[in-house]
C-alpha cells in the first residue's frame, strides 16, 4: 500500500475535506478523496495509483477515548478518471439498480455501500456481538454543494471537487439524504442501501 491507512484517515478525519488533486503520478501515488464522520465513526475514502488502474479504498474507524482505531473497510479498482472534476449532468446508468429500478435523480446517484462489524474493543466476546458500522457511497451532478444527512447524527456534507461523497451510520435503518445546491435548496432525495 502506498500509504498508511490509519494516518492519513485521522487526518483527513481532522482537516474535514480533501484538497483538490488533479491526477496521481509517480510521485503523487495517493489522494484523500471523501470523509464523512458521525459520533464516534467515520468513513474516508482514497484514491490510490495501481499498476495499470487506480484503486478506491474505503476505510472505517472508531473512536476510542480521544485516538481512532482501524475497524476494516473495503475497495476495488475504480474508473481511470476518479478525479476528474464532477460532470454537469450524472451517466443514465448510474440510476438503474440490479433489479432495473431508478436509484437516484440527474443530480445524484446512490452508489455501492460495505460496512464492518465494531466490536468496540472488547475482547472474547460473541463473534456476532457488537454494532454494524456502515457507508455507502453517492455521486452528485456539478449542481450539487453539498448533502443533508438526516437520522442520529444530522450533518450537512460537503461534497469534493470530483463529485463523489461517502456518508457513515450505525443501526439498521440508513439515513435519509438531500442533495443541497449552493443557495441550500434541495435538488432531490435518496436513501443509501441498508444491509
Amino acid at each position: 500500500m502506498a500509504y498508511d491507512p490509519l494516518a492519513e484517515s485521522v487526518a483527513l478525519i481532522a482537516a474535514g475535506e480533501p484538497l483538490p488533486v488533479p491526477r496521481l503520478s509517480r510521485r503523487r501515488r495517493f489522494a484523500a478523496m471523501a470523509v464523512d464522520v458521525a459520533g464516534d465513526v467515520a468513513v474516508t475514502v482514497f484514491a490510490r495509483r495501481g499498476v495499470g488502474c487506480t484503486w478506491q479504498d474505503y476505510h472505517v474507524l472508531a473512536r476510542r477515548g480521544d485516538r481512532w482505531v482501524l475497524l476494516g473497510g473495503g475497495g476495488g479498482t475504480s474508473e481511470p478518471d476518479l478525479l476528474d472534476e464532477r460532470p454537469a449532468v450524472l451517466p443514465a446508468a448510474l440510476f438503474l439498480a440490479a433489479d432495473g429500478s431508478r436509484t437516484g435523480t440527474r443530480a445524484m446517484a446512490v452508489g455501492g455501500a460495505g460496512g464492518v462489524r465494531d466490536d468496540r474493543g472488547r475482547i472474547g466476546r460473541w463473534p456476532w456481538s457488537g454494532r454494524w458500522v456502515s457507508y455507502g457511497e453517492v455521486r452528485v451532478s456539478v449542481s450539487v454543494a453539498s448533502l443533508r444527512v438526516d437520522g442520529a447524527y444530522p450533518r450537512a456534507i460537503p461534497v469534493p471537487w470530483h463529485g463523489r461523497a461517502v456518508v457513515v451510520w450505525t443501526g439498521r435503518r440508513p439515513p435519509r439524504l438531500t442533495a443541497l445546491d449552493a443557495g441550500g435548496f434541495a435538488i432531490g432525495t435518496a436513501v443509501l442501501p441498508g444491509r
